[in-house]
């Protein structure tokens, strides 16, 4: 059967999503985005300085629909954006280490909770960014792809299953980022089962210095780490590599105090760097870069961000946060549906109105759903299984 991506082999390539996919993400954690309310369950000191990570997460799945966006639509977009995941990932392992490490430990939270709590925070807008993906395939690709093989991939995608390599596509075709959430997932699954236990101090510097080191193995057989995760069979097994370095990097900046060492700076200089890596303008190997973005300069930005101090009255930072989940997991489908239009209207709106146009509805949709699904579903659901 066709491939529901047409795209070149190096477009493939830059193909990343997330996700955001953490600690609601970071709830879940943040492992594309997810949480902004899980900032808010540390020690006072540590809740404070965490608002600028809201912002940065925002922004980082902004920078994820720009590149999907460009592949789709087939215009030039000069990005490393698929690094944001490793960003989400990281950023997750930071976020539920500060809201839960010590409820684990002490068995205040017990791991089956733990991870009831996460797939409440995540299932929601997984739910709405299957049923998206189901109507976008049936708009954009009803005539390449069978509505059996839809089903094989809605069901798949709703069981977090790789199910596209049952019928020759990606693991997540449906919706693409939904293979961040499942290592997201994955990794608050291990977290929440090994908080307890006591681990040595060279015992956790022995498990990051191997996976970066199975990290560097693979980014140099695959040549970058954008498909890892979801582009084949092996390239998803390499994503427990990918998320697994990440995620405890995060949960290590937290536990060795990484950020009270760090003075109050100013939040433009994490901003900066992120920015400037996702966008990063002149040519690279890539294999390298991103194995030095993934190990050193992520984590660095993560715990800078994490160290800038709280301001009253951060509106965007708090819009961006929560937007930051619900764009993550619709907007590939919506962009799908903007490019079928520019298709059937014989590129009648010219392509740049397009594309602006149809993120804004991405960004809209994400407002509607947080406020008038998402939220209130998950608000139901916690206090129905007393999560709270």
């Amino acid at each position: 059967m066709h491939r529901l991506d047409h795209r070149t082999e190096q477009e493939r390539l830059l193909t990343s999503a997330d996700a955001l996919g953490r600690s609601a993400f970071a709830a879940p954690a943040y492992a594309g985005p997810t949480d902004a309310q899980g900032l808010g369950r540390g020690a006072d000191q540590t809740k404070d300085r965490f608002i600028f990570l809201d912002e940065l997460r925002g922004i980082a799945a902004v920078s994820v629909a720009l590149l999907h966006a460009s592949q789709v639509f087939g215009f030039n977009l000069n990005s490393h954006a698929y690094l944001a995941v490793d960003f989400f990932f990281c950023l997750s392992g930071l976020v539920l280490a500060n809201a839960y490490d010590q409820k684990l430990k002490s068995g205040v939270l017990r791991s089956p909770v733990f991870l009831l709590k996460r797939i409440v925070r995540l299932y929601p807008m997984i739910v709405v960014g299957v049923g998206l993906g189901v109507l976008a395939l049936q708009v954009a690709y009803a005539e390449v792809i069978s509505l059996a093989d839809v089903s094989i991939l809605a069901v798949g995608a709703l069981l977090l299953l790789p199910a596209g390599f049952l019928v020759g596509q990606e693991a997540f075709a449906i919706n693409n980022p939904l293979w961040s959430i499942f290592f997201e997932i994955v990794a608050s699954l291990i977290y929440g089962s090994v908080a307890r236990l006591r681990i040595h101090f060279w015992h956790e510097i022995v498990a990051l210095a191997l996976l970066a080191a199975a990290l560097l193995a693979i980014i140099s057989i695959e040549g970058t780490i954008g498909p890892i995760g979801f582009g084949n069979l092996r390239a998803f097994f390499e994503g427990f590599v990918r998320a697994g370095f990440s995620f405890l990097a995060g949960v290590l900046i937290f536990r060795w105090q990484i950020i009270h060492r760090i003075p109050a700076i100013r939040p433009q200089i994490p901003l900066f760097i992120l920015i400037a890596l996702l966008f990063f303008p002149f040519a690279v190997q890539r294999d390298i870069y991103d194995f030095f973005c993934i190990a050193v300069i992520i984590p660095i930005v993560v715990a800078l961000a994490a160290a800038v101090p709280k301001r009253e009255g951060q509106p965007l930072a708090a819009c961006l946060g929560q937007l930051s989940y619900p764009l993550y997991a619709i907007h590939l489908p919506v962009i799908h549906l903007g490019s079928q239009f520019q298709n059937v209207t014989n590129s009648f709106i010219p392509m740049p109105i397009a594309v602006i146009c149809t993120l804004l509805a991405a960004v809209a949709g994400s407002h509607f759903l947080y406020t008038q699904f998402d939220r209130p579903i998950r608000a139901y659901l916690s206090r129905k299984f007393s999560l709270n």
